[in-house]
């Protein structure tokens, strides 16, 4: 085996998808469901009605049989035999069938009330995951695939919904009539009652058995989906990007390989499923013919009636045919259990530093200072150690350095999409960590590298930043950013729909359009992190001039790998793995000859 392949073997063996205490999860789901304690009491009531309802019927029947037999043996002719035989049986067969129609009015009831449990359950479980997903600080986004998130908030949640609904309602109807109809027999013939309980304790070991069997094969199921979710999403995302690179037969490889794995999970979690039932079937029949068999001879000895024996074998299925459901339902929710289980990891994670409630409407000169600064994405690997800077309201800042060397980290840590390790960081003389997230955004325009447009119209897309804007004010910042020329020979216009993909629009205009946004929030600061790399030379000229006249009166920190558009900045901070090696303006760091000379020369020898 490639060593490739032992570690993908090693991280199914491994995943942090596979459930690991499955009886926290269940407790969770009691827990929740506790919230709706008055539904649940109407369906237990419900439930026990429409059991004993059911559990009645054998005894109706029983008493029938015996009534008819005594009627036969009391038959002297005087009456005509269908007389005869209503009277024996009118009485037994109006109690069956009163039985019978209070039980299927009941089981509507628990159905449709259950119903309502499952999807405020499900409702409860959505909104919390939505609330969690905005409070998960972006470390969490950086550390797991986009495809298993999503298969959390969709697949596993649905997989709980449909099985709490379903599931729950029979397990607890199950428990209900299995109850029942050993009391009933335990009334009838306690001797009759021990044969049927060994065959009960053979069925609950093999359904406890294949249960367990069944619990590892949904979790893996579970957690192979998520997998083959997240690579599924992979490949579509960096469809272009797979083409261009000629690795449609590499990907199309890993792709049928964790499909594979996903097949053989299925099967096994299928196998599991599907075995149960007629497994407890065939031991519940061989009860069945054991009781049978002593029945009868109890009834040749006159131990008990001949309709005694008729109920017992009645109850004897109404007994195995619950316990058969009791052992499907159960294993089909170890599906829910994995995804709940999976749902409860997500809800569990740390959450961002609760935020205080200050505002930043105080940021108006877009002063920035970083103060003994230290910063790592792990604890164990620090990134920023001593990091200290100050820059002056109206400053262009620039920021480069080598790839990976801690740009966009700087500006990370202003937007606190990630909280410090030590030290502060203050605009105007207040510390971030004393303003609201929304607050302290609100006043900084950030314009990606990788452009983000939505399903909308191309105003709404501008005007995401500030919703209420006029259609004067979108034109005015879409001038500013160079796009207002070709939105206008779009064949809408402004009021033009983008889809999600964007179609008809470049990557370029795409760029020029989330520029355009952050124009339009008039924010105090502005980030560009490789803002104009997306764009052609003559468009990235047009939108430094706009840019140099919407700079005007802000703070700006550019982040840029082409040095030639960030000569005029006011300060040059040189970064390289997490710390400012240099700093000062294009011609002072030429005239030190340090690390950025040796940038400068490198790209336009390249050029």
């Amino acid at each position: 085996m490639s060593e490739n392949g032992k570690n993908r073997k090693k991280r199914t063996v491994r995943s942090e998808d596979i459930p690991r205490n499955t009886k926290a999860a269940v407790r969770r789901l009691l827990g929740r469901m506790a919230r709706q304690k008055r539904k649940l009491m109407v369906v237990a009531a419900a439930t026990l009605l429409s059991s004993a309802a059911f559990t009645a019927m054998p005894l109706a029947m029983g008493m029938g049989i015996d009534r008819l037999v005594a009627a036969i043996r009391t038959y002297d002719g005087s009456a005509g035999i269908v007389q005869a035989a209503v009277g024996a049986l009118g009485l037994p067969v109006a109690l069956v069938a009163a039985a019978f129609l209070v039980s299927c009015v009941l089981s509507y009831v628990q159905q449709y009330i259950i119903a309502s449990v499952g999807e405020e359950l499900t409702l409860s479980l959505r909104k919390d995951v939505s609330a969690k997903l905005s409070r998960l600080p972006l470390r969490y986004f950086d550390t797991h695939k986009t495809g298993d998130i999503m298969s959390r908030v969709t697949n596993d949640l649905e997989k709980v919904s449909s099985v709490m609904q379903v599931g729950l309602m029979q397990l607890i109807s199950s428990v209900f009539t299995i109850v029942l109809a050993l009391v009933t027999m335990l009334a009838l013939s306690p001797g009759l009652l021990l044969v049927v309980l060994a065959s009960l304790a053979v069925s609950m070991a093999a359904t406890g058995f294949v249960s367990t069997l069944a619990q590892k094969a949904y979790a893996e199921n579970m957690a192979s989906m998520g997998a083959l979710t997240g690579k599924v999403e992979e490949i579509y995302a960096g469809n272009r990007e797979v083409k261009v690179f000629n690795q449609q037969q590499a990907v199309l490889e890993a792709a049928e390989e964790l499909n594979r794995r996903q097949f053989r999970a299925q099967r096994k979690a299928q196998f599991a499923d599907y075995a149960i039932y007629p497994a407890i079937r065939l031991l519940g029949q061989l009860g069945f013919i054991a009781t049978a068999v002593l029945g009868g001879g109890m009834a040749l000895g006159g131990a008990v009636t001949l309709g005694t024996v008729q109920a017992f074998l009645q109850y004897v299925n109404q007994i195995s045919e619950p316990v058969t459901e009791a052992a499907y339902v159960i294993t089909s929710l170890q599906a829910a259990i994995a995804g709940a289980e999976r749902v409860f990891a997500l809800l569990d994670e740390e959450e961002e530093v609760p935020e205080e409630r200050g505002g930043a409407e105080h940021i108006t000169q877009g002063r920035v200072t970083f103060q003994n600064v230290r910063f790592g994405y792990t604890p164990d690997r620090i990134l920023m150690k001593d990091l200290n800077l100050e820059v002056r309201p109206n400053e262009m800042v620039a920021i480069v350095g080598p790839t990976g060397g801690g740009k966009t980290t700087l500006v990370n840590l202003l937007m606190r999409f990630y909280e410090l390790s030590g030290g502060s960081i203050s605009i105007d003389g207040r510390d971030i960590t004393t303003m609201s997230r929304s607050g302290l955004r609100r006043r900084i325009g950030m314009v990606l590298q990788d452009a983000w447009l939505f399903e909308g119209t191309i105003a709404e897309n501008i005007a995401y930043g500030k919703m209420d804007a006029t259609r004067e004010e979108i034109a005015a910042c879409a001038r500013a950013a160079c796009c207002d020329h070709f939105i206008r020979t779009l064949p809408q216009g402004y009021d033009t729909i983008l889809s999600g993909e964007a179609a008809g629009v470049s990557q370029g205009q795409m760029q020029l359009l989330t520029i355009a946004r952050a124009m339009l929030t008039d924010p105090a600061i502005l980030v560009l992190d490789e803002a104009t790399s997306s764009v052609d030379t003559r468009t990235e000229m047009e939108i430094q001039k706009a840019m140099a006249r919407l700079m005007e009166g802000k703070t700006s920190f550019v982040i840029a790998h082409r040095l030639s558009t960030i000569q005029n900045a006011d300060m040059i901070l040189v970064v390289r793995d997490g710390d400012i090696v240099e700093r000062g303006s294009h011609a002072q760091l030429l005239e030190q000859n340090g690390f950025y000379a040796s940038l400068y020369r490198s790209q336009f020898e390249a050029a």
